[in-house]
């Protein structure tokens, strides 16, 4: 029986940056997807992965963040800048690196609301060191509040992917501390017709995905517009 929850692709060399920014001077609203390569992979034919979007949709139309935005545009703002910080690298490496080496372009967007669902890079054996150099928690605390810092951003968590309980509690427990919403994912990554190539979700997981995150942030969206207007 295939195991759904194995993150088999690799980490490194997902993407030819960090950091990828879509603005528009016509925006109301700027929104910062932090992810991994469910959110952004480029070319990669040696592992037989040929597109560039979010991993594994058909296109980068289906995937689930050009969905969102999609999304927003149809019924917020048909100018929305969004971006995305692929953090692939900083979740393999950040025993020893802080978010301000790669992501400083991602902080400097002054991003309105962010939406952070990555974890699946972080190296399996940290799941089970009892003493890590640095927790993942600390890592993404320092991530969250960097690119939230510059405007004091809206926040939203999701839960990963893949079942990895010790990442979720120390992402959990980040969330609560700042009064951030958590995103719960736990039906849509235990359907098997929600997964595509490599494990990532395909278009119908990608659809899932979207839905579920949308339903989050619309309220957001529309409380941000609202106050600006005022």
């Amino acid at each position: 029986m295939q195991d759904f929850q194995e993150n088999i692709v690799p980490a490194l060399n997902q993407n030819h940056g960090n950091v990828f920014l879509y603005e528009n001077s016509e925006s109301k609203i700027k929104i910062l997807f932090v992810g991994n390569s469910i959110s952004k992979h480029g070319p990669k034919p040696s592992i037989g992965w040929e597109r560039n979007c979010g991993m594994a949709a058909s296109c980068e139309a289906n995937d689930y963040v050009h969905l969102i935005v999609k999304k927003i545009m149809e019924n917020f703002d048909p100018n929305v800048s969004y971006g995305i910080a692929q953090a692939a690298k900083y979740a393999r490496t950040f025993f020893e690196n802080g978010p301000e080496v790669d992501y400083t372009a991602a902080k400097d967007f002054g991003a309105d609301i962010i939406l952070i669902f990555y974890g699946a890079n972080v190296p399996r054996e940290y799941d089970t060191n009892e003493n890590p150099p640095k927790t993942f928690g600390k890592a993404y605390e320092d991530m969250r509040c960097f690119f939230a810092e510059k405007k004091g951003a809206t926040v939203l968590h999701s839960m990963g992917f893949y079942i990895r309980p010790k990442l979720e509690e120390e992402k959990l427990a980040v969330a609560r501390k700042y009064g951030d919403e958590y995103i719960d994912i736990d039906d849509i990554r235990r359907l098997p017709e929600s997964h595509g190539m490599f494990n990532h979700p395909g278009d119908l997981g990608m659809q899932m995905l979207a839905d579920r995150f949308y339903e989050h942030l619309a309220p957001k969206i529309k409380e941000l517009l609202d106050k600006k207007q005022k």
